[in-house]
């Protein structure tokens, strides 16, 4: 005969077990609706990071331009211009020899120097007296690669004054200063900056991660850190290049050591530099970016062919033992300036003299 009370102890035990069941059911239910909820959540979180990644990326491709590079002159205004100065193959740190040169040139830091501060000097000097008849609404300076000497060769590694680091933080207030400078003299300045091939971490050429492993790019991301603000202006892209446009006119800056040199000391680079120009522009052009004017350094040779769509840029170092061993013709210290004009384009392309022997006294 069953026990009454061993039954009755079932039951309520029975009914325990039904009721925590329960509550463990409905404690899954409501951890199961949250999983579902915390799922939509991430859905949507990873949905919002792919719009900003896009965004931002959009934003590195088409970096907007400073609104005064865009302004429309009014009847009756006077007329109206922006420069675009180059400054690239700076090569500080390295030594070129004067004996070496048999006496035709000199290159060391206090050399360097003294040729930066011409560069920017200049600039506002040939703005001031010899440009007439019009008002400036700012200038651009494209840092066009090659600012220091690197260590890609053995015999630079050997003869640099400076590491390549060092060399950095000896640049870069030198060309804060200058910058500077240009900010008192003009309205507005714009700083464009891409990567040579002297300044990479590496011995052989790179092409992915190129600006991010180049000292070049460092320079300009600390310059612009110290420098930028509501009259300066900085755009430091991560890619091999950069586009920019004056009054619409679309520009496009590169260091050039991508163009194979296949000329002559006759004739020099520009047969190379021409034909990578030609595949630049369909390549803009595939890529919606139209270019009316490449800008090259690289190859030391002032070359002012605005008018074939291109400003190949001298250098700041100017001749050296490599040039001179390949019996190159010599080319001073020099460096390009550009006036655009809202409707032409580049009217003028000169260069600024940089180099002057009394000064440097070797």
């Amino acid at each position: 005969m069953p026990d009454p009370d061993l039954e009755s102890f079932a039951d309520e035990h029975e009914a325990e077990v039904k009721a925590e069941n329960l509550g463990i059911a409905r404690k899954l239910r409501i951890e199961q609706t949250e999983r579902k909820r915390l799922a939509h959540e991430l859905e949507r979180t990873k949905r919002d990071l792919v719009v900003t990644e896009t965004a931002l990326t959009e934003a590195q491709i088409l970096t907007p331009q400073p609104g005064w590079l865009r302004p429309k002159r009014k009847k009756g205004e006077p007329k109206r211009a922006t420069l675009v100065a180059m400054l690239s193959d700076v090569h500080a740190g390295e030594m070129v020899d004067a004996g070496e040169m048999g006496g035709f040139n000199a290159y060391n830091l206090d050399i360097c120097e003294i040729r930066l501060r011409r560069f920017f000097e200049k600039t506002i000097k040939l703005a001031r007296d010899y440009i007439a008849g019009v008002e400036f609404d700012g200038i651009v300076l494209a840092l066009g690669g090659d600012m220091v000497s690197g260590d890609i060769h053995d015999e630079l590694e050997q003869t640099n004054e400076l590491s390549t680091q060092d060399t950095v933080l000896w640049l870069a207030p030198r060309l804060l200063a200058g910058i500077e400078m240009w900010a008192e003299e003009f309205p507005q300045v714009h700083v464009v900056s891409v990567p040579g091939n002297h300044g990479r971490d590496s011995k052989i050429p790179r092409y992915k991660g190129r600006s991010a492993h180049n000292a070049d790019t460092m320079l300009a991301h600390i310059v612009a850190f110290k420098g930028a603000g509501d009259k300066v202006t900085f755009d430091i892209p991560k890619s091999f290049d950069t586009d920019f446009k004056v009054y619409g006119f679309g520009f496009s800056l590169e260091h050039g050591d991508n163009m194979r040199f296949s000329g002559t000391s006759e004739i020099g680079a520009y047969g190379p530099v021409k034909r990578g120009t030609l595949r630049k522009s369909r390549q803009r052009l595939s890529e919606g970016k139209p270019m009316d004017y490449n800008l090259v350094g690289h190859f030391h040779q002032f070359i002012p062919a605005a008018g074939q769509g291109i400003v190949m840029n001298g250098s700041l170092k100017g001749y050296d033992e490599y040039a001179r061993g390949w019996k190159f013709t010599p080319e001073p210290p020099q460096q390009a300036l550009m006036v655009v004009a809202p409707e032409y384009g580049i009217t003028q392309d000169v260069a600024i003299k940089v180099g002057k022997r009394s000064e440097e006294r070797w």
